[in-house]
């Protein structure tokens, strides 16, 4: 399995975060049931910190979550031809974001092309 980085631990976090308020759970009910601390629970929940594989499945039944959800991501396959670093780089956290936010940015980015077209012929 990959180390989670930043981005994993911000993703991971939030969604440790909205599980916990859909099931109407304080963070302290969920420390207790998972033998951690509240200030752990509230790095892990801002992605200040890890989630160490230890805790995948203790975290995932007291939220009811996917341990899945709970590691890192696979990386992405390699391409036929090189990317730049930065090119790399931006398109590894593009597919780091969650499907619906994905979507989204596809929506309002093909929503503004055509303003950016008729722009420029000026």
């Amino acid at each position: 399995m990959a180390r989670p980085t930043l981005v994993d631990d911000l993703l991971v976090g939030r969604a440790l975060h909205q599980a916990r308020r859909r099931r109407g759970l304080r963070q302290s009910e969920v420390a207790v049931a998972v033998g951690i601390s509240v200030r752990t629970l509230q790095d892990y929940e801002f992605g200040r910190s890890s989630v160490p594989a230890s805790r995948h499945k203790l975290l995932a039944e007291a939220l009811g979550l996917d341990p899945a959800l709970l590691s890192a991501p696979e990386t992405p396959a390699p391409l036929s031809e090189p990317l730049a670093p930065d090119e790399a780089a931006w398109l590894a956290l593009y597919h780091r974001l969650p499907t619906w936010f994905r979507a989204l940015f596809r929506r309002r980015h093909a929503a503004s092309q055509p303003a950016a077209q008729e722009s420029a012929a000026c």
